[in-house]
């Protein structure tokens, strides 16, 4: 009887567990998901002179309401944080903004501004994954340590134009400014003089200005905070924009953004297609020359035989990512590892003009090609800007490069093929022989050689139907080596990593770990897609080294049979 109690209990006990977990992920859901907090709203203000400037005949007025009242001025401010040692970013945009500006057409000059805003409405501005819920615990917090946010007022009552080689003491002024603006800024019952550099455009009908400035959060006396950050971690300086494009007719200001995005839209798409096509000339041209580099090697290692003797050649090597600096090179760091990979040869097709060639006998792991990728080997930041700009290293990926599966004993993916070839460069150099990426018609004598297709795909290669899968129930890539290697000794010549040819066009074979078993063919290619495969990359142009959207790509060294090591 007791046992049976205990047992009621422990289930009892799982699934109190079970709807408190439940429960949990509903409220961090709804946490995620929530409203922005309205802000009261502000009553309007009357401004009679702007700024204390009075209008003089000619001088012309225009209204400034914020962006997301359909008006035509927008305020932003950036501050930040450390925590755990990382610093983190807030932005966030004033939703409640009046104000006038007062400018006289004739000679295209503005005069005065002054823009009030109420510093409780705001709303996440910038990428920000939760900014609802980024601004709900600002305020929540007192970001201005105020128990009632009150009107902050920025007034501009002297707009001298820029000097001759005059610069800014604030690091980030806006580009291209033309103006100093002078005036104060009144918060929390602090008025504080303001200078800021700012771009002001006068036309016959409207204004705009761009500006940013610094104001000191100790200096206006809302240096605190109060929730779990230590007021230390909090940065003093928060920096504020400023954006006004005013205009007599507001529907003309809606005309020209319209315009100027359908000029934006067209300018990426030209330069989308500019980048794409010096892409691939570039890769034809990288291809080209890696083909001379290797008649060179050819050369170099003396007169050959019109076919390589086979029976003269080691039927497998070992070699080496050689991340140590036993030389003492200042421009290298020394790892202290140097991951060992082994080649197995394989015999010709004379018929089809293949020559003998060694292949790798598993996928590019990690363990041999993080470091490179990531330039810990590189000594000083300088030299890796230099290794970068010259495309002999690739640009930082915009994720975790292992994509959340680790790093430890599993093929590199989620690269491109411009990143494998420059790591098969890196690695002829640094070992004197002639690594590349095989051709398609390699592969496809590879496939034939080993028996074809696999009668039974599971028994020899990870695929969706296989392989380990995430929290989600999605499959992951598993590590290299794990399964039986093929009648030429090679481990995962199907699924795990699709993997990466020398060919013009850029594609994939030999599927991956997310194929289907019925994919498995000869014939099963992927083409390479930026507008798929990076489709939701952040940036333009998109990335050359690295795919965000499909990353299930890796690759397999190839080395001809030139300055070979003794082998077995």
């Amino acid at each position: 009887m007791s046992k049976k109690i205990a047992a009621l209990a422990i289930a009892g006990c799982t699934l109190s567990l079970v709807a408190l977990g439940v429960a949990g992920m509903a409220w961090w859901q709804s946490w995620l998901d929530q409203p922005l907090e309205k802000a009261p709203l502000a009553a309007p203000i009357e401004i009679g002179d702007v700024a204390g400037v009075t209008a003089t005949d000619g001088d012309l007025a225009l209204e400034l309401r914020s962006l997301d009242d359909g008006g035509n001025t927008q305020l932003i401010w950036h501050c930040g944080k450390r925590m755990a040692g990382m610093r983190y970013d807030y932005a966030a945009a004033w939703t409640q903004v009046q104000g006038r500006v007062l400018l006289t057409p004739a000679t295209h000059t503005l005069r005065a501004g002054e823009i009030h805003v109420t510093i409780g409405a705001m709303r996440g501005h910038g990428a920000h994954p939760t900014p609802n819920a980024l601004i709900n615990t600002v305020r929540a917090n007192r970001w201005f340590l105020l128990d009632e946010h009150p009107t902050a007022v920025i007034r501009g009552s002297s707009i001298v134009p820029r000097g001759p080689g005059e610069t800014s003491d604030f690091a980030a002024a806006v580009d291209g400014w033309t103006h100093t603006l002078s005036g104060t800024i009144a918060l929390n019952g602090v008025e504080r003089p303001l200078a800021a550099a700012a771009k002001v455009e006068v036309g016959d009908d409207g204004v705009r200005i761009d500006a940013a400035f610094p104001i000191s959060r100790a200096a206006f006396g809302v240096a605190g905070r109060q929730g779990f950050e230590p007021p230390s971690e909090v940065d003093d300086e928060v920096v504020i924009e400023v954006h006004v494009h005013a205009t007599r007719d507001p529907l003309g200001i809606v005309a020209e953004l319209s315009r100027q995005l359908v000029a934006q839209q067209a300018s990426i798409a030209s330069l989308t297609a500019q980048v794409a096509d010096s892409s691939a000339r570039l890769e034809r041209a990288e291809s080209a020359l890696d083909e001379l580099r290797r008649k060179f090697a050819t050369a170099a290692a003396g007169p050959q035989s019109p076919a390589v003797d086979v029976a003269t050649l080691p039927a497998r090597f070992t070699d080496q990512v050689d991340y140590r600096n036993a030389a003492g090179d200042a421009r290298r760091k020394d790892l202290g590892y140097a991951p060992e990979f082994e080649m197995v040869l394989v015999p010709g097709d004379p018929a089809a003009g293949i020559a003998p060639f060694y292949v790798q006998t598993t996928e590019v792991t990690w363990q041999m090609f993080r470091a490179w990728s990531y330039c810990e080997d590189v000594a000083d930041d300088t030299k890796v800007a230099e290794l970068r700009a010259a495309d002999l290293r690739p640009s930082p990926c915009y994720d975790d490069a292992s994509r959340g599966f680790g790093f430890e004993g599993r093929a590199a993916l989620g690269l491109s093929r411009r990143n494998a070839l420059a790591f098969c460069r890196f690695l002829s150099e640094r070992t004197g022989r002639s690594y590349r990426l095989m051709s398609g018609a390699e592969w496809a004598w590879l496939a034939k050689a080993a028996g074809g297709v696999p009668q039974d795909p599971q028994a020899v290669a990870w695929l969706r139907s296989n392989a380990d899968t995430d929290l989600f129930g999605e499959p992951m890539p598993m590590p290299v080596g794990t399964k039986p290697a093929n009648q030429l000794g090679l481990f995962d010549f199907w699924g795990n990593v699709a993997e990466w040819v020398m060919d013009d066009t850029q594609y994939l074979r030999g599927g991956s770990y997310l194929s289907e078993n019925r994919e498995l063919t000869l014939d099963w290619r992927a083409d390479e897609s930026q507008d798929v495969w990076n489709a939701t990359y952040p940036n333009t142009p998109k990335s050359r080294w690295w795919y965000r959207d499909r990353f299930d790509m890796g690759f397999r060294l190839v080395c001809d049979p030139v300055n070979i090591p003794s082998g077995r």
